[in-house]
Order: C-alpha cells, then sequence, then structure tokens
C-alpha cells in the first residue's frame, strides 16, 4: 500500500525539480537566447505566406521568403509613416505655441512669487527678526539642513541621469546589431523551414512531437488572443480620449489619441504620463474648469480600462477574470513594473499547456 504512494511522491519530487530546473535554465539562458526565439516566431509567422507564394506563384523559396520578409517591412513602414506625420503635424503645432505656453507658465510663476512667497518671506524675516539669536541660528541651520538634503538629492538625480547618457549610446550598436541577427536567422529559418522540422521530427520522439505540436498550435492561438485583446484595449483608450477631447473642443485631439494609445503600451505608467503634466499645467494657469475636465476623462478611461481588461483577457484567452487578475497581482508582487509584462506571457503559457493536455499528462505521470 506505501509503495505506489512511495512512488507517486517521488515521480511528484521529478517533476518539481524538473520544473525548477526549466526555471532556472529559462531566467539564466533567456537574455543569450531571447533574439533566437524571436527569430524563430517571425519565421513561424512568415512561413506560412511564404509558403503561399512559393505553391500559388510558383516562386523560389529564397525568394518567396525574402518577397514576404520585404513586403511586411513596407507594409509596417507605410503605417510608421502616416502615424509619424500626423504626430509631426501635432508635434509642429505644440511648438508653434510652446513658447506662449512657457511665457503663461513663467508670468503666472511670477505673479505668484510677487503676491504670495515674497510677502510670506518678507512677514517670516519679520518674525525671525524677533527671535532671539539662538533660536535664529537653529532655524537657520534647519532651513540650511533642509536645503542641502534636497541639492544632494537633486545632484545626485542629475549624476544617475548623466551616467546613463552614455550606457544608452553604448547599447544602440548593440541594439542594432541584435536587429540585424533577428532578421538574418528569421530568414534562415524561414527559408529552410521543411528542413528544420523534418530534422526535429528525425530527432524528437513521436509521442513527445504530438504533445510539443499541441503545445505549439495552443501557444500561437493564445498569442494571437493576447495581442487581439491588448489591440482592443488600446483602441478602446484611445477612441475614448479622442471623443472626449472632441467633446472638449481641444485641438489636434486625433493626435493626442495616437500619443495616448502608444504609450498606453507602457506598462504601469500609460495616459497618465501625457495627462499628468497636462492638467498640472492647466491648473498652474488658472484653467479650472479645463482641468477638472481632464481629470474626469482620464478617470473615466481608468476605470473603463480597469472593469473591462481582465473580461477582455479572459474571454480572448479563454480564462477566467479572476486568475487573470491574481496572476497580474502575483506578477506585480514578484517583479515590480515588469511584472506587468512578465505576468501575461506566464497565463499565456500555462493557457497554452492547460489546453493543449500537458498538465493532464503531468497529473497522469504522478499517479503512475
Amino acid at each position: 500500500m506505501y509503495k505506489p504512494r512511495l512512488y507517486q511522491l517521488l515521480r511528484f519530487i521529478i517533476v518539481i525539480t524538473l520544473t525548477i530546473l526549466g526555471y532556472l535554465l529559462l531566467t539564466v539562458g533567456f537574455s543569450y537566447l531571447y533574439p533566437l526565439l524571436i527569430a524563430s516566431i517571425l519565421a513561424m509567422a512568415i512561413n506560412p505566406v511564404a509558403n503561399f507564394f512559393e505553391e500559388k506563384w510558383k516562386l523560389p523559396r529564397m525568394m518567396a521568403v525574402s518577397g514576404t520578409m520585404l513586403f511586411t517591412f513596407a507594409f509596417l513602414s507605410s503605417i510608421v509613416f502616416i502615424l509619424f506625420s500626423e504626430f509631426m503635424q501635432g508635434t509642429t503645432f505644440l511648438a508653434t505655441h510652446l513658447p506662449d505656453y512657457v511665457q503663461t507658465f513663467s508670468n503666472y510663476v511670477t505673479s505668484i512669487l510677487d503676491q504670495k512667497i515674497m510677502p510670506l518671506y518678507e512677514k517670516m524675516t519679520t518674525y525671525l527678526q524677533a527671535l532671539d539669536t539662538s533660536q535664529q541660528e537653529a532655524i537657520n541651520n534647519s532651513v540650511k539642513h533642509i536645503t542641502e538634503h534636497i541639492s544632494a538629492k537633486l545632484s545626485e538625480s542629475l549624476q544617475f541621469i548623466l551616467l546613463q547618457i552614455p550606457s544608452l549610446f553604448t547599447a544602440l550598436p548593440s541594439s542594432f546589431t541584435v536587429t540585424v541577427f533577428i532578421l538574418l536567422a528569421a530568414f534562415l529559418i524561414a527559408n529552410d523551414y521543411q528542413q528544420i522540422s523534418l530534422f526535429s521530427q528525425k530527432i524528437i520522439p513521436h509521442s513527445l512531437q504530438t504533445k510539443i505540436n499541441r503545445v505549439q498550435m495552443q501557444f500561437k492561438k493564445t498569442v494571437i488572443a493576447y495581442v487581439k485583446a491588448q489591440l482592443i484595449l488600446v483602441i478602446i483608450s484611445a477612441v475614448l480620449v479622442y471623443i472626449g477631447l472632441k467633446l472638449l473642443h481641444v485641438n489636434h485631439a486625433f493626435t493626442i489619441s495616437l500619443y495616448v494609445a502608444f504609450v498606453d503600451l507602457i506598462p504601469y505608467v500609460g495616459s497618465g504620463i501625457i495627462f499628468f503634466p497636462w492638467m498640472i499645467y492647466l491648473f498652474i494657469v488658472g484653467d479650472h474648469a479645463l482641468t477638472i475636465q481632464l481629470a474626469i476623462l482620464y478617470g473615466s478611461i481608468v476605470i473603463v480600462r480597469q472593469i473591462i481588461e481582465p473580461k477582455i483577457l479572459s474571454s480572448s484567452m479563454g480564462t477566467h477574470p479572476l486568475v487573470a487578475l491574481i496572476i497580474l497581482f502575483i506578477g506585480l508582487q514578484i517583479w515590480g513594473i515588469i511584472g506587468f509584462i512578465i505576468a501575461p506571457l506566464i497565463l499565456i503559457s500555462i493557457q497554452a499547456f492547460y489546453q493543449a493536455g500537458i498538465f493532464q499528462d503531468v497529473w497522469k505521470f504522478i499517479k503512475g
């Protein structure tokens, strides 16, 4: 009676050990293997289109793959060019009116200094002069200490930013090299896709190959569903921003909504990186009505996104909203802001393994 239980325990320990080793191998080797992984994904995406050109148009394999990559690059470049043109129009408008905004802001700050700060400073000076020498010295030392602390923090922040600039320029050649490697690797993999598939079929056992194919198929479906869900969320946010700004009669509402759609992809920050500085500026210059209206618009966007995000993710990927919410929360707690990127990948992998029946197979292995 105890012997089967002991074997089940041993098989459970084997599964846990292999899972931990796989996680460690993935975390250590990811920084070296991610270009090849991206190239493989690109090759998988290119392969069906290249097969179509090769079979229907009777093109050589190399020409079909090259044509597919060039067409994809031209299509994406056209979209980027259109968006860039719209961005440039909005940026030109902003650059034209920015000096006026800066001048208005400067005049407002000057008026605050003259009407509020300077009388307060003079009043404080009068109070200080009424104190004895020891009290004045204590207050001066406290103010000096606070000023030095703020100056030190600002200096450290500035130094950190300046030190990051060389590393940024140093990373540019590396990024260019990685990009070239990804494109070349994707071309080579797509060009020899059939041979690579046949070779993998020869060296991988049939039972394991079936499971890998199932996981691959489910992973592809889940990734497509996740990308679709994110696009839906970004489009909803951009449409809400466009409609709201149009109702508020804000100039270049379409350009601003495009900016919001772009920054909405940034984890944790999102559209707040645009709305918060905008609202602070409007509040300082005295346009309180538009400040309140933008705050209501931004709050509505955040609320709508928080409500529909788990629902869209769950409906697109086939998981319960509570499960998606728990995984996102755990990812945030473990990895911080990066968890918003890692958690969806974990969710995609779990969903792909579950739909492919891998968890059921592992449970059957443990049970014997």
